[in-house]
């Protein structure tokens, strides 16, 4: 294993050789600006997902294909026009790498953003089109590893990063408090836009420097179509931050209201978790930083809810790759998951950092004789984003 784990981080780092570039998007003229950003990973994994005895030969061959090795996770075109001092809009395309084992293949390309902008006032803009959600994109601009890992809400499938409806974003008391509230469809915009449902979120934050005080709140009526499927979310954050260090807690709250009968296409019940997350700039050394990220979540959180919650994929996420699993792994009443991962950064322009991490993850499911037990996986991957 130590001789793939070289070869890997050794073929993951000549590619700063050709993408360490400085430069954030091209400026084709004054109201015109088009830029590419991407993400390349190398990965080692290993564990229990991996283990031919405890997750079948088929599966931990197609768990090892779909993490281990080199490959271009995530890679977005992004354009941002702008008509006049009122009107503007952002067009992005999302390449996401997929699992090997669907008939689509590893890679899938979307429109993640299509929104016009309209600014009536100053600090308050109307976005309406296929716009960000109030609360993934914030907290990924927060945390600066989505190269890395996601964000635990978008990891654990709370709501999408993009989505379909009209927004009102904008600050008020010289930025000491932010807002974006937001009614969609809440599809997604990797999923089929049926209409038939709506959602509404909303996020605000209090920022009193040092420290910032986030609230988000969501809820659905009849996701993908199914009557009594009525999502609901709510996390709490509390982040400090100043030039060197930035550390962050947050608490998650999501109930899917559905009723046993249709249980098998929900995934949360009542489930709550926490997470915290944080890096630190080495002093006199700022290039360099050290980071880290810890979540438990349990989905379901009611115990007397004792059938499964619905199929899980994927089961387990480290780093950027993600695993896919049988009918067998599903999560269950009284499950929880933890992921920890840690690392090491060096920052070799504004936009193109490179990030050596490890990460751990347990999951309580169901082996091959669908006993329960504890997946545990680990896995080292070298990360690069960068941009141009």
């Amino acid at each position: 294993m130590a001789k793939k784990v070289k070869r890997i981080l050794g073929a993951a780092v000549l590619g700063v050789v050709f993408f360490s570039t400085g430069a954030y998007a091209y400026q084709i003229n004054d109201n015109l600006n088009v830029g590419v950003k991407a993400y390349l990973n190398a990965m080692q994994a290993s564990g229990d997902h991996f283990d031919n005895a405890k997750a079948g030969q088929t599966q931990a061959n197609e768990n090892s294909a779909n993490t281990n090795g080199v490959r271009l996770s995530r890679a977005y075109l992004i354009a941002i026009g702008k008509i006049n001092n009122e009107f503007s809009g952002k067009f992005t395309l999302d390449e996401a790498y997929s699992d090997p084992s669907e008939s689509n293949g590893r890679g899938n390309v979307f429109v993640k953003y299509l929104y016009g902008i309209f600014t009536p006032v100053k600090n308050m803009a109307i976005r309406f089109g296929l716009t960000e959600t109030p609360w993934i994109p914030y907290e990924e601009g927060l945390w600066d590893y989505r190269f890395v890992s996601e964000t635990a809400p978008d990891y654990e499938g709370f709501m999408p990063s993009s989505d379909l409806g009209v927004a009102v974003v904008g600050n008020l008391f010289n930025k000491l408090i932010d807002y974006h509230v937001m009614v969609s469809n809440g599809e997604g915009y990797q999923a089929p836009q049926n209409g038939r449902g709506y959602a509404g979120a909303a996020r605000i934050a209090l920022n009193i420097k040092p420290f910032i005080f986030d609230l988000f709140g969501m809820d659905e009526s009849m996701h993908n179509g199914v009557p009594g499927y009525n999502p609901k979310r709510a996390i709490a954050m509390l982040v400090y931050t100043n030039s060197l260090l930035r550390v962050a807690g947050d608490w998650m709250w999501a109930d899917d209201h559905i009723t046993s009968a249709d249980q098998g296409k929900a995934k949360f019940n009542h489930g709550y978790g926490y997470e915290f997350w944080g890096f630190l700039r080495i002093p006199g050394e700022e290039k360099l930083r050290i980071f880290a990220r810890y979540l438990d979540m349990k989905p379901n959180g009611n115990d007397s809810y004792t059938p499964v919650s619905g199929t899980v994929t994927p089961t387990v996420s480290l780093g950027t790759s993600n695993l896919y699993s049988t009918e067998l792994f599903k999560f269950v009443a009284t499950s929880e998951n933890t992921w920890a991962l840690a690392g090491i950064s060096y920052d070799i322009s504004k936009e193109t950092i490179l990030a050596l991490d490890y990460n751990m993850y347990t999951l309580d499911g169901y082996n091959l004789s669908k006993q329960k037990t504890t997946f545990t996986d680990q896995a080292v991957a070298l990360n690069l984003r960068f941009a141009f």
